[in-house]
């Protein structure tokens, strides 16, 4: 018998994989100063929350102004608040193309010597001198994240992505935030280029990723190439391989197989609902599943399963699977309100989902006042609601709805 004596202070038992990072997709839009905001909405004007975006404070206003070059025009171009010192408009090389203006790639901010526009509001044509830019891909990065990192403000990084494509960027800016979400930011022609979405994955490649096992012996794991595959069939290798993950890894009944199973073969069974599967996957490997609706009629999405295998946990991948069924969703049903979460009680997992929805924003639903046998829910799932616009409200009149809805797929 071997007598082997391990120090717990030097084993990593947590393996945490520092270097992932998730990409945002960011469109054309436009910043604008108060001064600037009042030429073209009115004096006094104040500009209206849609959505809040990832970085705290900053949000997308239900405002939009054209802007036009010598070119042409670009139409209902999105505002972002609040208002800053100086307005800038962020393009992209594209839209700098056509409607003529010659726009330089800056960091937000670096506004000397740029091209400027005209801007049409309600309230009549605002004439920028200067401020036309093609954003500089960077980096928004938590300061805890940071610090975890060693990274500092304005330090530069290369990024990786490896999806149909592999491209790198590098001398990549970090902007440190004390606030706001951690996202690697490229605009819609760089998106294109890469093949890449909001949600997918990127990984910062500026140090090596150790990673340890239980007994402090470093282990290879190749997890910078994380994917998330949609399984349009139960036949697609990614769904095969999820579906079997939630019965052997998850311990999910025969039946939950099933359904899914039903719903993808059969998806006018739930119309006009519709039902979504994605498989996170390194390499060949399937290391996560999740398994979600979409509720048409009371535009709101519904997360019924979520996980990720035991060995690769902890490192982030979870969270990126989760902004993954968001921005899917986003993009395939613009009008959504929320996301309704789920939380089975009975697993001894519990309270480490309740904790991981809670950490992503999202918040307990009293269902007490609702009886269970009537809306076909058992009596140990708990529901979580994440908001996804600003005006999301979910009232009893939304989620008698929702219930009903839900009734009809689950």
């Amino acid at each position: 018998m071997l007598n082997i004596k391990i120090d717990p202070d030097k084993v990593d038992f947590k393996k945490s994989n520092k270097w992932l990072i998730p990409v945002g997709v960011s469109n054309r839009h436009v910043h604008l100063s108060r001064e600037d905001i009042e030429i073209l909405f009115g004096r006094g004007y104040q500009l209206t929350v849609a959505k809040k975006l990832a970085q705290t404070g900053n949000y997308a206003a239900r405002e939009t102004v054209n802007i036009v070059g010598s070119k042409g025009v670009l139409e209902r171009v999105r505002i972002v608040g609040p208002p800053r010192e100086v307005s800038q408009v962020e393009i992209s090389r594209t839209d700098a193309v056509k409607i003529g203006i010659d726009a330089p790639i800056r960091d937000s901010g670096e506004l000397d010597k740029t091209p400027g526009a005209i801007l049409i509001g309600p309230a009549g044509p605002l004439v920028l001198k200067k401020g036309v830019i093609i954003p500089r891909a960077h980096i928004h990065m938590a300061k805890q994240k940071a610090e975890f990192l060693d990274l500092n403000d304005r330090d530069k990084v290369s990024i990786l992505i490896k999806g149909p494509k592999v491209v790198c960027y590098h001398n990549v800016l970090v902007r440190i935030t004390d606030t706001g979400e951690t996202e690697f930011h490229m605009d819609t022609d760089e998106a294109n280029a890469a093949f890449v979405d909001t949600g997918d994955l990127a990984m910062i490649k500026h140090r090596e990723m150790v990673v340890k096992d239980n007994y402090g012996n470093i282990v290879e794991v190749g997890v910078d190439n994380i994917k998330f595959i949609r399984g349009k069939t139960p036949h697609d290798y990614a769904s095969i391989e999820g579906i079997r993950l939630l019965r052997n890894v998850f311990h999910y009944p025969v039946t939950t197989q099933q359904s899914i199973v039903n719903k993808m073969l059969n998806p006018y069974l739930i119309e006009p609902n519709r039902f979504y599967l994605l498989s996170a996957m390194e390499g060949d490997k399937v290391v996560g599943i999740s398994c979600f609706y979409y509720l048409t009629e009371s535009r709101l999405g519904y997360l019924e399963h979520i996980g990720i295998t035991p060995e690769y946990r902890n490192r982030g991948i979870g969270s990126f699977l989760y902004h993954k069924v968001t921005s899917f969703l986003e993009k395939e049903h613009p009008e959504i309100e929320g996301l309704l979460l789920e939380v089975r009680q009975s697993h001894e997992e519990t309270d480490n989902r309740k904790q991981f929805f809670l950490n992503l924003g999202a918040i307990p639903v009293d269902t007490s006042f609702y009886p269970a046998g009537k809306f076909g829910f058992a009596e140990e799932v708990l529901l979580m609601f994440k908001p996804l616009v600003v005006e999301a409200n979910l009232n009893t009149v939304t989620l008698e709805q929702a219930f009903h809805n839900l009734a009809k797929v689950l």
